[in-house]
C-alpha cells in the first residue's frame, strides 16, 4: 500500500482589518473601530473590524483566489476550488462544494480538500472563504448578546463580554508535494450536549485534538502554538481552555482579538495567521487581556510575541452547537 501524499500550503492570500497579506496579521494591534459601514446606533454593541480598503464580498474573494493561485504556480481555471461563505456569492466561482456550516465552514472545507489530495483523488485544491461585516449578522449577534460590549474582543480574560466581528477573505492552495507549510492532519467533531452551548468539559474540542494528533503521529508536547478559537465569550472560552489543558503546555493565543470574528470565513483566516506566525518565528499576542480568569488556565502570550520552539502547530475552531476541527500544521 502506497503512502498517504503529503499535502501542502503553496499559496495563500489574506485581507483583514490589520492589511493585506499575510504579514499584515501579526502586529499585534487590535482593528476595532467604530462601525460606519452601516448605521448601529439602534444597537448596544458598535464596534468591530472593518478594513477601510475592502471592495465587495464577490471583488475581495475574486482576489484572494486569484493571489493564491499565483503565489502557487497553478491555473486557476483547473483547479477546483471549495468555498466557505455565509450566503452563495452573487456570481459562479466555479466552485465544487459551498460551505455553510457556521463558524466550521472554512475548517471543514479545508479538511475535505486535504482528504481529496490525500487520497490522491486530485493534486491539488483551492480553499476560499469570505466575510465582510454586514448588518444582519451584526443585529443578530447583538440581539443574542453575544457582541463585547467595551469594544475590545478579550480571550480567555476574566471580565470578557463576548466577541466582535471582523472582515475576513482568505484563499489557500493545497497541492500534494512540498511548499510554505505541511497541512500533516484535521480532525472533526461534535460535543453531542447542546443546541447552542460547548461541552463544559471541552469534550468534543479534546477528541478533535487527541485525533488530529494521533492522525499526526505526534505527542502532544510538540506542538508549540495554539492559534484558538477563543471568541471571548463566557462558556466557548472555558470550553475550550478544559480541552487545551491536555496539550502539555504550548503558547496560546487567539488571533481573532485582534483581526475578530469573520464567522464563516474565521477558520481559513487564522490558519493562515498561524503559518504566517510560524514561518516568522513571531507567535502572535492574545490582545486585549484583563486579568486572569481560573476556569481559562492556559499558557497565553500576553506581552510580547514568543519564539517558535518546534515546527508544529494546531489550529482550532468551533461553532454554536459543539461542532470542532482541529489542524495541525508543520512549518519548515
Amino acid at each position: 500500500m502506497s503512502e498517504p501524499l503529503p499535502v501542502a500550503v503553496t499559496g495563500m492570500s489574506i485581507l483583514t482589518a490589520l492589511g493585506r497579506g499575510p504579514s499584515a496579521q501579526l502586529s499585534g494591534t487590535p482593528a476595532f473601530a467604530e462601525v460606519t459601514r452601516f448605521d448601529t446606533s439602534n444597537r448596544r454593541t458598535h464596534h468591530a473590524a472593518i478594513a477601510a480598503d475592502a471592495g465587495t464580498l464577490d471583488e475581495e474573494l475574486d482576489q484572494a483566489i486569484a493571489d493564491a493561485c499565483v503565489q502557487a504556480g497553478v491555473d486557476r481555471s483547473t483547479t477546483p476550488l471549495l468555498l466557505a461563505l455565509h450566503t452563495p456569492p452573487s456570481r459562479d466561482f466555479g466552485q465544487l462544494r459551498t460551505y455553510t456550516s457556521a463558524c466550521v465552514s472554512a475548517t471543514t472545507a479545508l479538511a475535505d480538500a486535504f482528504t481529496l489530495i490525500r487520497l490522491g483523488r486530485v493534486d491539488r485544491v483551492v480553499v476560499a472563504a469570505a466575510y465582510l461585516v454586514e448588518p444582519y449578522q451584526f443585529a443578530l449577534f447583538d440581539a443574542g448578546r453575544a457582541l463585547s460590549t467595551d469594544g475590545a474582543l478579550r480571550p480567555f480574560s476574566l471580565h470578557r463580554t463576548g466577541t466582535l466581528l471582523g472582515d475576513g477573505v482568505a484563499a489557500v492552495v493545497l497541492q500534494a508535494g512540498e511548499g510554505l507549510a505541511e497541512l500533516v492532519s484535521c480532525a472533526r467533531s461534535g460535543d453531542a450536549y447542546h443546541p447552542v452551548q460547548p461541552a463544559p468539559d471541552g469534550r468534543g474540542l479534546t477528541t478533535a485534538i487527541n485525533s488530529a494528533l494521533r492522525k499526526a503521529n505526534l505527542p502532544p508536547e510538540a506542538i508549540t502554538y495554539v492559534n484558538a478559537n477563543a471568541t471571548g465569550t463566557t462558556y466557548a472560552d472555558a470550553s475550550e481552555a478544559a480541552a487545551l489543558n491536555q496539550l502539555r503546555g504550548p503558547a496560546v493565543s487567539s488571533t481573532k482579538s485582534a483581526h475578530g470574528h469573520a464567522l464563516e470565513a474565521s477558520g481559513l483566516v487564522e490558519f493562515v495567521v498561524t503559518v504566517a506566525a510560524v514561518r516568522a518565528g513571531k507567535l502572535p499576542v492574545n490582545a486585549g487581556f484583563l486579568e486572569a480568569d481560573p476556569a481559562c488556565a492556559v499558557d497565553l502570550i500576553l506581552d510580547a510575541p514568543r519564539p517558535v520552539t518546534s515546527p508544529y502547530a494546531m489550529s482550532l475552531n468551533s461553532a454554536f452547537g459543539g461542532a470542532n476541527t482541529a489542524l495541525v500544521v508543520r512549518v519548515g
